[in-house]
């Protein structure tokens, strides 16, 4: 069988593009395409070594496979490493079978040999841009379901009891100290009921600069949206200038 250098490069990256790709998915990590791009090419590289490679042939594989998904994970944090790694190692050695199975290929030195070259980049890239596509689709149409979603906010102190305009935004991912999420109130229009116990100020940034909110504890606050009603107990609120429209903002999850 003849192998050009070029068709290895150009197989081994996509595939080991994928193959990561995959994996940080699996196990529910953020995917990083510069460190995908780069752990690729690693691998790549190494694929080009495989034939001069003629002792000690397991542990060259062995130190390819921790070296590339040292790379591609880019976190210092042992456990998640093993895992990550252990989910490479199994999906490296079902999905080549798979794609050599598909494409009839067979094993040499390392990476999967075709008869044509460039068929396990185009499929490796196709696979990958339908996977790419689908989240992307499915991120659009989560994002338009939680857009605007309005509500309503009873808060009570007491025996008082005012109504507030909501909105449901998914971009508040604002925590307290306990992690706890916390919810945006318009200062003013809280006043107006009474005063609530302090609990500590919030730094936030956004891309005007970045402010100190103040944080009090709402006792009690029902939201009312889609016929449904929530009751939450010592919620956190921030205060701050809200716009007319609305006069709370809630976590959406």
């Amino acid at each position: 069988m003849e192998v050009f250098v070029e068709g290895v490069l150009v197989d081994n990256f996509c595939l080991d593009f994928l193959l990561s790709y995959c994996t940080l998915l699996l196990t529910k990590n953020k995917p990083r395409y510069g460190l995908l791009v780069l752990s690729s090419l690693v691998g790549s590289g190494f694929a080009l070594l495989s034939p001069l490679i003629t002792k000690f042939e397991l542990l060259f594989k062995f130190g390819v496979l921790l070296t590339g998904s040292a790379i591609f994970y880019g976190k210092k944090d042992l456990r998640g490493y093993c895992i990550v790694t252990f989910c490479y190692a199994i999906l490296s050695f079902l999905l080549s079978g798979l794609i050599s199975f598909l494409l009839g290929g067979k094993l040499f030195y390392s990476f999967i040999g075709v008869k044509k070259g460039g068929v396990i980049a185009v499929f490796s890239a196709g696979t990958f841009l339908f996977i790419y596509s689908v989240r992307q689709i499915g991120g659009l149409i989560r994002e338009k379901k939680r857009e605007n979603k309005k509500a309503t906010a009873v808060l009570v102190l007491g025996e008082k009891k005012m109504e507030l305009s909501a909105l449901y935004d998914s971009g508040n991912l604002l925590t307290d100290e306990a992690g706890a999420p916390v919810i945006l109130i318009d200062e003013k229009r809280l006043c107006a009921l009474g005063s609530f116990q302090k609990t500590g100020k919030l730094t936030v940034h956004t891309v005007s600069g970045s402010k100190e909110l103040n944080l009090v504890k709402i006792p009690e606050i029902k939201i009312y949206s889609g016929g449904e009603e929530n009751t939450f107990i010592n919620v956190t609120a921030a205060l701050t200038e809200l716009p007319k429209e609305y006069s709370v903002i809630l976590p959406y999850e």
